[in-house]
């Protein structure tokens, strides 16, 4: 009974977290029998090998709860040669399925390992020194400081688009993570096993593999000013790294953050021979169980050294450390303020201590402001800029919810405007029941920094509430316009970054709650707005989803982000279907189905599926597009790579 109890719980948290965040690794179906009758079997191991720690958790470790999130095959993993192979020993494979299983309602699923394709040592491609990132790559999630999503340089525009054809596919080992990001003739990208791998642009042959033991979702390239290309990213366990660009060794790894739930889940921006990282958590759906102690994760931004991983400086998007609800109670209701400002070079220091033991648990306030997306950059004005998810309580706790802005340098905040009133929040309740209303208000997407034809900069920021705000940098980020472009739902609106070209913005719209838009409609859609005003001057709707797969949910919202090329701007959708419309009206200049199996370069067929988060990158003459990287829908493992045909 104890395991079924804990299936339902997974049922329960699949459906109501906040999963459209991409904070989880892996599609997430409904606990099938094989993997109920070895949950059966792995709770008893749990209990001998792993309770003691993961029920009442201290420090890094995470709490049992949070483990039904984690991907059934990096438990396994971790058993085997991660951190908990000295509790794992003498244990079996059935065995640490069983435990895996018991932990997050699912058996792992082999997987076939495709070939290393490794790239031969000739004709240049491990060339002494790496070419400087130039202005035709793709070498974060934003392409740009700005967060733009736009390739001038792409060598992909209007005129030749509908000549794109597939050059290469690559089965990503073990599922696809994340996107890629392209410098000069190398792909880099993070693979379901942990691993960073980089590629050739040209063939898709593997130039080297760096291993860890963690979850990686992206990576950023940089050249720093002495001259050394980096890959940097962060991972499931906090961690920032850096590596040698032309062969993948490690250069440093820093903690950024103690807190056990808190990982990296967007890319890091370099700039200026600092790395600057957003910190999210994966605390939020941990409220809905009444035996967790929740919250005390909050997010936060930080600043290292580039060359060296030293910590700069840190700041926590809600500034109040979390307290005990009773605690706070006892003082009046009014939570202290300690400070929240690393000094240069400190360590982060350790989180409240949690009271497990407590029936019902100790609740803690505030927490939550997790950032999901990357950061924007603006070195004119020497701030970066935070767009903030939900505080994890009903509490209105500046800077949850908000864009904040810190000063490059120093991380001093600057500004913050926050989007959700405690009326909204109410008024939602009272008209749709079935919403977690905390989540429509707030972002899931990074701001854009716009230059307007008159000289003015706008900051660019939607909600998953679907509405969008253009913001003053120069006062205090006051609200210039505000326009719906969607429903919106906690689902919905803008989920991972809307694209800017052409004198306008693209934001493709989710709404995939299904249940808010009522048939004939469908969630789903692009918007393009003028940035000046907010005004929608196009605006397409949906098409009928046509999924190459009969047994995963088949979606018809857009919940990957946009890229853009002059003229073009590619619009993805939750059925795999990848399009490419003209940037002045929205017409489909060209189509592509990715949710089907494709021949790979690495001796294993490449298998697509939904289309999700950071997808696609243009740069070099080629369009990348991972396909399956999902943690709601249908997974796969594909990298694609696209080319212009010749006419």
């Amino acid at each position: 009974m104890r395991v079924l109890a804990r299936a339902c719980r997974i049922g329960f948290a699949i459906t109501s977290s906040f999963i459209a965040s991409a904070v989880f690794a892996s599609e997430m179906p409904a606990v099938d029998a094989e993997s109920a009758a070895a949950a059966e079997r792995g709770e008893p191991l749990y209990a001998e090998r792993c309770a003691s720690c993961h029920d009442q958790p201290t420090g890094r470790t995470p709490h049992r709860e949070a483990l039904l999130f984690r991907n059934p095959d990096a438990i396994v993993r971790a058993l085997e040669r991660g951190p908990m192979r000295p509790m794992a020993a003498g244990l079996g494979d059935a065995d640490r399925a069983a435990i895996a299983a018991y932990l997050t309602g699912r058996l792992p699923r082999p997987q076939p390992v495709p070939k290393p394709n490794q790239c031969p040592r000739t004709g240049g491609l491990f060339a002494p020194k790496l070419p400087a990132v130039a202005a035709g790559d793709w070498p974060d999630l934003g392409r740009d400081l700005a967060n733009t999503r736009f390739a001038p340089n792409a060598g992909i525009e209007a005129s030749n688009v509908a000549r794109l054809s597939l050059a290469w596919a690559y089965s990503i080992p073990s599922g696809a993570a994340g996107p890629v990001s392209v410098a000069g003739d190398r792909v880099y990208l993070a693979t379901g096993t942990g691993d960073v791998v980089a590629l050739d642009a040209k063939s898709g042959c593997t130039l080297w593999t760096h291993a860890t033991d963690r979850l990686v979702r992206s990576v950023s390239v940089a050249t720093l000013s002495n001259g050394r290309g980096i890959v940097v990213f962060g991972d499931g366990r906090a961690f920032v790294t850096a590596l040698d660009a032309r062969n993948g060794r490690r250069l440093w790894s820093t903690a950024v953050d103690d807190h056990a739930l808190t990982k990296v889940t967007a890319a890091p921006s370099v700039f200026g021979d600092r790395v600057y990282v957003a910190m999210s958590s994966i605390e939020d759906p941990l409220q809905h169980f009444p035996d967790y102690p929740c919250c005390t994760s909050r997010g936060s931004v930080a600043a290292l050294d580039a060359k060296s991983g030293k910590l700069l400086w840190k700041q926590f998007t809600i500034r109040d450390a979390p307290r005990s609800a009773a605690d706070i109670e006892a003082a009046g209701g009014a939570p202290t303020r300690p400070p929240h400002q690393l000094a240069a070079g400190a360590e982060p220091g350790p989180l409240p201590a949690i009271a497990p033991s407590t029936d019902p648990p100790a609740r803690f306030l505030p927490a939550g402001g997790a950032l999901f997306s990357p950061l924007t950059l603006d070195a004119k004005r020497g701030v970066v800029y935070a767009a903030t998810g939900a505080s994890y309580d009903d509490g209105y706790w500046p800077d949850a919810q908000s864009v904040v802005a810190y000063d490059m340098k120093t991380g001093e905040r600057r500004w913050a405007r926050m989007f959700k009133t405690p009326e909204q929040v109410a008024a939602c309740r009272r008209t749709e029941k079935e919403s977690d209303c905390r989540n429509n208000y707030d972002f899931a997407a990074p701001v854009v920094l716009h230059a307007l034809p008159d000289g003015r900069d706008v900051l660019l920021a939607a909600q998953k509430n679907g509405e969008a705000h253009g913001l003053d940098p120069d006062a205090g980020g006051a609200i210039l316009w505000t326009a719906r472009y969607s429903k919106g739902t906690d689902l919905g609106g803008l989920m991972y970054g809307m694209a800017v070209a052409d004198g306008l913005a693209f934001l493709p719209i989710s709404d995939t709650s299904n249940h808010f838009v009522q048939p004939p409609g469908l969630p789903g859609g692009m918007a393009a707005l003028d940035p000046a005003d907010g005004v929608i001057r196009w605006k397409r709707a949906a098409e009928a989803p046509v999924c190459a797969w009969s047994d995963g949910p088949c979606l018809s919202g857009s919940i990957s982000a946009a890229t853009a090329v002059p003229g073009v701007v590619f619009h993805a959708s939750g059925d795999g279907w990848l399009r490419a419309r003209r940037t002045a009206d929205g017409e489909v200049l060209w189509r592509f189905d990715t949710g089907r199996a494709f021949d790979a370069v690495n001796g294993v067929p490449a298998r697509g599926g939904q289309l999700h988060g950071w997808a696609i990158a243009a740069g070099g003459g080629r369009l990348y597009v991972v396909s399956g990287a999902s943690s709601q829908g249908r997974p796969g493992n594909a990298l694609l790579v696209f080319e212009v045909a010749a006419p």
